[in-house]
């Protein structure tokens, strides 16, 4: 009976070794805390090059173009990204791409000489990989390798053949896997499988050495906002899910990107249980002005927002007016909204003026007329004031309220600036934007609705019958003799706000789920990757604790017997 109790005792031994291995398992590539900042799209021009006045109507923002970022104060807010990493006790830096706005070698030395010197004052590494825009100017993967070459490729334990990918130990048993996500010569991502199947060695290799990989490239892994895939197409990796299961799956749970110009957070979870992160952070040089501390232990990480709320005046680009200069001085988070959102505005009146839209359409286009005399109806309704002012002109809200509708109360001036604001929203980043059903969503709904009213009536008076009659027979409807403008703003005006509430009304589920996003925080977050108890591994453990009840049962019931 000794000699069974004997056996029972090894063989109990064995099966508790065996119930933690898959624990081990788990484990494997568990690394200590680390903490470490994160910015993307630095956009940087040469300080002294010249600056455009391409709006001369505007003091502070003569200078504004598309996209909003304030590229000529890049280099002042790359000097201060860099002292707040400092001063949050950042160990490394991470820079996912758009370094040099224009991608030219002045440009691209520029930010190296800045970034050299950060590393010599502080002893604390940045690691970088090119963007689209690091591309421009005929740059190539290896004029970046060679322009770069201080701050992760000298260092590189594996570097890509063919694009500027490389692989580099970070303190606390991590490893950095930075992917070349470009396409040179184009702005979509240029991830193929040959590249897909390296990342996945480099990852594995990492966790057989028991390294955590972590992983930056430019473009983003997973869609930011619902319909990405279509709305931003060459923002995202194509094939995201396919490739977000790749890196789930090898060990990669947290990709830290850019490209978007705006804050997300988004979670992908793979048919094997395991997660991965895709972390976006905003452009450096556009508003808000922010970058990321992040603070990562195994497959838990902290994540903060840093917002550079002053430009030191040495920082300021010579020439700037005073005028400039004092708004910055007082409030440069303003500063940087005003600019952001003056410069999405005058892109949106770029892109719906005639001489725009004429570009893409055929000289004899049967749209040409409509065009012609349509969009700047478009332009001034865009701009007519959203309140009474009691000046005699007429309103958002005077239209709306002979209608019978009120207009909610807000601080915007007229539909574009809140259209603007609206897309300051998304780049902010978080979870709490404005629903259908909220007081700026109704806002915002009444006003397109009223607009919508507002152009069509005016295009009764001003559309030729002409015009018309060849737009018509696009869709292989009768001609007319002559628009009948008193049919056509009793009946067809109206027809369309109705029509328009219907669609509204069909599409409110798509807007809420836009404006909701997901549950994961967009801004600060505490982040969990632990694996799902899904795969493989948990599910032989949760067998061999079964079989060590059923086996401790029967050592219990032979040690009653003896």
């Amino acid at each position: 009976m000794k000699s069974l109790k004997i056996f029972l005792s090894l063989l109990l031994s064995l099966l508790l070794i065996l119930t933690c291995a898959p624990v081990w398992f788990l484990a494997s590539g568990s690394a200590a805390g680390i903490k470490f900042a994160v910015a993307a799209d630095v956009h940087l021009r040469l300080p002294d090059s010249e600056i455009p006045v391409d709006y001369p109507e505007s003091e502070l923002y003569y200078h504004g173009w598309g996209s909003g970022n304030l590229t000529h104060e890049a280099a002042g807010l790359l000097h201060e990204m860099l002292a707040g990493a400092e001063e949050n006790g950042a160990e490394f830096v991470l820079l996912c791409g758009d370094l040099a706005h224009h991608g030219t070698p002045e440009q691209h030395e520029y930010v190296a000489d800045i970034l050299r010197g950060f590393e010599r004052d502080t002893g604390s590494p940045v690691y970088v990989i090119p963007g689209n825009h690091d591309y421009y100017h005929d740059t190539t993967p290896a004029d970046f390798k060679a322009l770069y070459a201080d701050f992760g490729y000298d260092e590189a334990l594996t570097a890509d053949s063919e694009t500027a990918s490389y692989t580099a130990d970070l303190p606390g048993g991590y490893r950095l896997i930075a992917i070349d996500s470009n396409d040179p010569g184009d702005d979509g991502d240029g991830i193929d499988q040959r590249l897909l199947d390296w990342i996945a060695d480099q990852a594995d290799i990492a966790v057989k050495e028991g390294k955590t990989p972590v992983a930056m490239m430019h473009h983003s892994l997973l869609d930011p906002i619902p319909y990405a895939e279509i709305l931003m197409k060459d923002f995202i990796v194509r094939d995201h899910e396919k490739i977000a299961e790749l890196f789930a799956d090898h060990g990669i749970h947290y990709v830290f990107t850019g490209h978007e110009h705006g804050n997300d957070i988004s979670l992908y979870t793979s048919k094997k249980g395991n997660k991965v992160y895709n972390v976006l952070t905003t452009s450096l040089s556009s508003y808000p002005l922010e970058y990321r501390m992040v603070e990562m232990d195994s497959f838990k990480a902290g994540i903060t927002m840093e917002q550079i709320t002053e430009l030191e005046p040495q920082y300021i680009p010579q020439g700037y007016n005073d005028a400039q200069r004092a708004a910055i001085a007082e409030d440069y988070t303003a500063f940087s909204l005003g600019f952001f959102k003056f410069s999405v505005e005058k892109k949106i009146s770029r892109i719906i003026s005639p001489e725009f839209i004429n570009s893409y359409l055929d000289d004899d286009s049967a749209l040409t007329g409509v065009v012609d005399t349509l969009m700047p109806i478009v332009a001034d309704a865009l701009y007519m004031p959203l309140y009474d002012s009691g000046d005699g002109n007429v309103s958002v809200e005077y239209l709306a309220k002979k209608a019978g509708t009120k207009l909610p109360e807000s601080d915007y001036k007229y539909a574009l600036d809140l259209v603007s604001g609206a897309v300051a929203m998304v780049y902010y980043g978080g979870e709490d934007f404005p629903t259908y059903s909220s007081p700026e969503g109704r806002l915002l709904i009444i006003t397109l609705n009223t607009l919508l009213k507002y152009v069509l009536s005016e295009a009764g008076n001003k559309v030729s019958a002409d015009s018309l009659n060849r737009l018509l027979a696009l869709f292989g409807l009768d001609e007319i003799e002559e628009l009948d403008v008193n049919k056509w703003n009793r009946i067809y005006v109206p027809g369309a706000g109705l029509l328009y509430i219907e669609a509204e009304a069909a599409l409110a589920p798509l807007i809420n789920k836009f404006a909701t996003d997901d549950d994961v925080p967009d801004r600060d977050a505490s982040l969990d990757a632990t694996p799902e108890k899904t795969g493989p591994a948990e599910r032989l453990r949760s067998f061999l604790e079964r079989l060590f009840r059923i086996i401790t049962a029967i050592f219990k019931t032979v040690e009653s017997a003896c």
